[in-house]
């Protein structure tokens, strides 16, 4: 439900896409500007490849593209960096135009944060920045350079540093002394109230949802070794990959199944449909970034909470997303990386009927701290803060 304050400020929100595709951190800024009326919101960002975007997605607020070449050309990388500087057009026109009080740039993509950076240099507006990922922690070779000279100068001139979660903020309180807001992923359906689960099936249904990507892929493997072959259990992927990549990637077993799900109400009830919920990270850190790992929240975790199933979360226990878990109550931490751990973790959500109805209920619970209304809530507070007197440069 969008509420619009009668003291809000339109925000610039300089975007690496326009937020009509599946990926994270579209779904994130998606979810979070459904919360604004029109009229606070004017949108830069370029649009997303056929193969990512989203059929018949409408947004309620201006979007401006920024002009750029199609992906998955050679040298990809490079040619979103430059986009910054088309986009440095579009955005002045836009300020022009819509007459924004702050801006609003949205990292995981250097184009995005550079462009916000600039154009907050061009026209004196207060600049957020928000960080949906580590950056310079995360980045290596000729985008490394370019990190280390361009994060350090958006963290001197942000008037407020945003989060996409509490590990990520009190990382930056850590290692660079700062002072980050959290601004959450939004939920921005009603909360279900707690009520009495079903007995589990006959077999045991686990379900993942999400990409098979590094980050995941050691963790389902040894799910596979797991529960493979066992009558006992039904693993169910909601994946976009097919049958055959899972197979290579040894994910696959006479007792695993494969869907891809594009609406999240509809995945929400498939999901509930399952008896316990798979959240995995992996325990080798490879071509990773450490900090990155034990700084992230999946975004499928909110999708799990509304569909009422308890949550296996393999993890190493000093990453945020374990500790997030633990301190809650509201999943069920394996931290041994082992496939006979795995099992036994399975074996007490399949047996034990309290322990799944407390999981699932302290889930509830915590997901109220992501709820749409108050994530929104937090960020109007904090565009208030910065423009002050309702009106910031460019005059």
């Amino acid at each position: 439900m969008i509420v619009e304050s009668a003291t809000a400020a339109r925000i610039l929100v300089v975007a690496s896409t326009l937020p009509i595709e599946s990926s994270g951190t579209s779904i994130v800024l998606r979810r979070l500007l459904e919360n604004f009326a029109a009229g606070e919101v004017v949108l830069i960002g370029k649009t997303p490849d056929r193969t990512g975007r989203l059929a018949a997605r409408e947004l309620h607020y201006p979007a401006l593209r920024i002009p750029s070449l199609p992906g998955g050309i050679r040298g990809d990388r490079y040619w979103r960096l430059a986009s910054a500087l088309p986009g440095l057009l579009t955005g002045w026109r836009a300020v022009r135009r819509h007459r924004p009080r702050a801006i609003l740039a949205v990292f995981p993509d250097e184009s995005s944060l550079l462009l916000g950076y600039w154009l907050h240099r061009l026209t004196g507006l207060p600049l957020l920045a928000y960080f949906c990922d580590l950056y310079m922690e995360d980045r290596r070779g000729w985008q490394l350079r370019l990190a280390r000279w361009l994060q350090p100068r958006v963290f001197a001139r942000a008037a407020r540093l945003l989060t996409v979660n509490e590990g990520m903020a009190g990382y930056y309180r850590e290692r660079y002394g700062l002072s980050p807001v959290c601004l959450p992923t939004c939920i921005n359906v009603r909360l279900p109230d707690p009520s009495p689960l079903p007995p589990p099936g006959r077999p045991f249904v686990v379900g993942y949802s999400g990409n098979v990507n590094p980050t995941r892929l050691t963790s389902l493997q040894a799910l596979v070794r797991a529960i493979g072959g066992n009558s006992a259990y039904l693993l169910r992927y909601f994946t976009p990959q097919r049958r055959a990549y899972l197979e290579a990637q040894r994910l696959w077993a006479a007792n695993a199944e494969a869907t891809f799900v594009a609406g999240e109400s509809e995945l929400v009830r498939d999901l509930s449909r399952c008896d316990a919920l798979f959240l995995p990270l992996t325990f080798e850190v490879g071509e990773n970034s450490h900090d990155q790992l034990a700084t992230c929240f999946g975004i499928k975790v909110y999708e799990y909470y509304l569909a009422r199933r308890p949550v296996l979360v393999h993890s190493p226990g000093d990453y945020f997303i374990a500790r997030f878990h633990r301190e809650r109550d509201c999943g069920l931490v394996v931290d041994n990386r082992s496939s006979e751990a795995l099992l036994a973790g399975l074996e007490r959500l399949r047996t034990d009927t309290s322990l799944r109805q407390r999981l699932v209920a302290n889930a509830l619970q915590a997901a109220r701290g992501f709820e749409g209304a108050r994530v929104a809530g937090i960020l109007r507070a904090s565009l208030s803060e910065v423009t002050v007197d309702g009106r910031g440069g460019l005059s």
